[in-house]
């Protein structure tokens, strides 16, 4: 079907002015093309098959979003629809185009828990992980990659893909090519710990690295988590009854009225002094409480 035939050649220069033909039909020559639901790009660039894979979650985000507020499901089952419906979507082939940056992929992630949990857009995402207990897209990511890249490096070695993936092997390992998907794995692997894993190829457990690399990536979510909590201002308050990285209890045992004024409350999504003296950079030590007229900075602790 010469309607539906496209060329595309890969380069970084400008686009090729070259002619292709069948049966004396010519072939349109374009700067991208959506193969199987990814956009490829003439410059190798996975960007526009990111964001037009970010568009399509935020369509099945809002579905997810509409029969949340029909049927006013609990925390939990809002997290469960979100990876079931969306997270798929979101993340699909990231096998692939997942050494890229991930932040537009994250930005719906964050969007979604802060819309359900009524947070503003500005409440620091350290609090958001924290009180919901979620990791970010990221890890699920990094897996599947390590999970792909396990099948490649132990498939038949007469398959084309795995015949390409040792060419491509050794050129990256005698420094003749630099391949970001190749330096994002070796990364993954340095990493989480498993550098020796990167050079035996033929010995790797595919379902044992996919899970221990998922472990290892949150077990070091967790600690940049808990930094990021000691070194921001707005945590100062939140790290005094934050101890523990998971999900807080009352979001499912309160009603959603409750749950939602003392969650804002601990993510400092209100209009104690504290806060609102922040929106005019009032210095820190002249928020003091305007009810009980004492030099008292009026944090959530004081009040």
């Amino acid at each position: 079907n010469v309607e539906k035939t496209k060329i595309l050649i890969f380069s970084k220069g400008p686009l090729a002015k070259r002619h292709f033909y069948y049966n004396e039909s010519i072939i349109e020559n374009v700067k991208e093309f959506k193969y199987l639901g990814i956009v490829f790009s003439r410059s190798g660039s996975f960007c526009k098959a990111k964001k037009h894979l970010c568009e399509q979650a935020q369509k099945a985000m809002y579905g997810v979003i509409r029969k949340i507020r029909q049927f006013n499901l609990p925390i939990s089952c809002q997290f469960d629809l979100f990876d079931k419906v969306v997270l798929p979507v979101l993340i699909y082939g990231c096998e692939v185009w997942g050494y890229e940056n991930l932040q537009v992929v994250e930005r719906i992630h964050l969007k979604f828990l802060k819309h359900i949990l009524q947070l503003k857009s500005s409440t620091p995402s350290f609090m958001v992980y924290g009180e919901t207990g979620r990791f970010p897209i990221y890890v699920n990511v990094y897996s599947r990659m390590i999970s792909y890249w396990a099948k490649l490096s132990t498939g038949c070695d007469n398959k084309i893909v795995n015949v390409l993936y040792k060419f491509l092997y050794t050129q990256y390992n005698n420094d003749t090519v630099k391949n970001p998907w190749f330096e994002c794995i070796h990364r993954v692997l340095n990493i989480c710990g498993f550098s020796n894993i990167w050079h035996q190829q033929k010995h790797v457990n595919e379902k044992w690295i996919k899970n221990a690399v998922a472990q290892r990536l949150k077990d070091q979510f967790i600690q940049t988590w808990s930094n990021d909590m000691f070194n921001s201002s707005k945590g100062k308050i939140y790290r005094t009854f934050k101890l523990d990285f998971g999900c807080e209890k009352y979001l499912e045992k309160l009603p959603k009225k409750f749950r939602t004024i003392l969650l804002k409350f601990r993510t400092t999504n209100h209009r104690l002094p504290v806060e609102t003296g922040r929106w005019i950079n009032m210095p820190y030590n002249d928020r003091s409480c305007v009810l009980c007229n004492t030099s008292k900075i009026a944090d959530e602790f004081h009040y």
